[in-house]
């Protein structure tokens, strides 16, 4: 087995392979693991994830530098890493337990654009959220399940329909996140949407503005007009909301929607770039690839092959 297939079937190496336990995937598609003990990493230079993380802190504290800030997690708590976060350090003490599962960003889009059941912001804090939100006792032991039976399932290589289960076992996985943060952040039932508190409210109209003009409009001051609020606010409420700057998360949004249009194969890349309103195609691909580690084509280059490689 070469080196890079080995990197390819444990995403979570990106924690220390020394500490990852009870491991269980389906190559370059889903991944879950058991997190126990202390370590210390340092990146030469940012890491993004390959994959969109999850991880469950069930005991002990963690630290990690995300885009250049230090962030703190304990126990009851939860990280959510998507793709765009650049990653610097992680440190976690020897009392550190959690468990963590890594899935291809397809598997996410497809959930989300399939099957929605969901609050219209709880997409938005999965994609641009990294998470933090005290969980209470019960409902970690919920999402404990969850990562186990995902483990078990990864484990058994002779389930004729492993990639369909697995896709299931996620599916619930997020399903409880968005049972535990409506809990948290709304009232009444998930379809009705009027009696969130002010800043959540403010979030969500803020997250259906991104999906409705992304495609023409980055500048905070757009957004803050529409909601009829100061800039300052806007972004002191995304802060507190997310835990990383209204900045970051517009352009991760434009990236975002970059990566979806670049997997419509009749659309030119620099058709792409102007319906996403850059000067050219030239600063369409030096964004791309400071967001996505790549450029727009080597993107559609490694899509195909992930499409074939799932297709066989």
């Amino acid at each position: 087995m070469s080196e890079k297939k080995s990197k390819i079937q444990k995403p979570a190496v990106l924690f220390g392979a020394k500490n990852v336990t009870k491991v269980g995937y389906i190559d370059e598609y889903i991944f879950a693991c058991e997190i126990k003990g202390e370590d210390y990493i340092i990146y030469n230079k940012p890491r993004k994830p390959k994959y969109h993380l999850v991880i469950i802190v069930l005991e002990g504290n963690i630290e990690i530098i995300i885009n250049g800030e230090k962030l703190r997690f304990g126990k009851n708590t939860y990280i959510n890493l998507p793709i765009w976060s650049d990653i610097y350090e992680i440190r976690y003490d020897k009392n550190f337990h959690a468990m963590a599962t890594a899935t291809d960003r397809s598997v996410v889009e497809d959930i989300f654009r399939n099957r929605n059941p969901f609050p219209p912001d709880f997409r938005f804090r999965i994609d641009h959220s990294v998470g933090g939100e005290i969980i209470e006792k019960e409902d970690i032991a919920v999402l404990k399940r969850d990562i186990s039976n995902m483990i078990m399932s990864l484990s058994n290589k002779n389930h004729l329909f492993a990639e369909e289960i697995n896709y299931a076992y996620f599916y619930i996985l997020l399903t409880d996140m968005a049972d535990m943060m409506w809990k948290r952040y709304g009232k009444g039932g998930p379809s009705h949407h009027t009696e969130m508190s002010r800043a959540d409210g403010i979030m969500k109209e803020f997250a259906e503005l991104l999906v409705e003009h992304i495609h023409k409009e980055t500048n905070v001051e757009f957004y803050a007009e529409k909601l009829c609020i100061s800039k300052q606010y806007l972004s002191l409420i995304v802060k507190e909301k997310t835990r990383v700057t209204i900045g970051t998360i517009i352009s991760a949004m434009r990236a975002e929607t970059a990566a979806r249009l670049l997997r419509e194969p009749e659309k030119t890349i620099q058709q792409i770039a102007e319906e996403l309103s850059f000067a050219d195609q030239s600063s369409f691909g030096k964004f791309f690839k400071k967001h996505a580690g790549t450029s727009p084509l080597k993107y559609r280059q490694n899509l195909r092959k992930t499409l074939l490689t799932l297709r066989q």
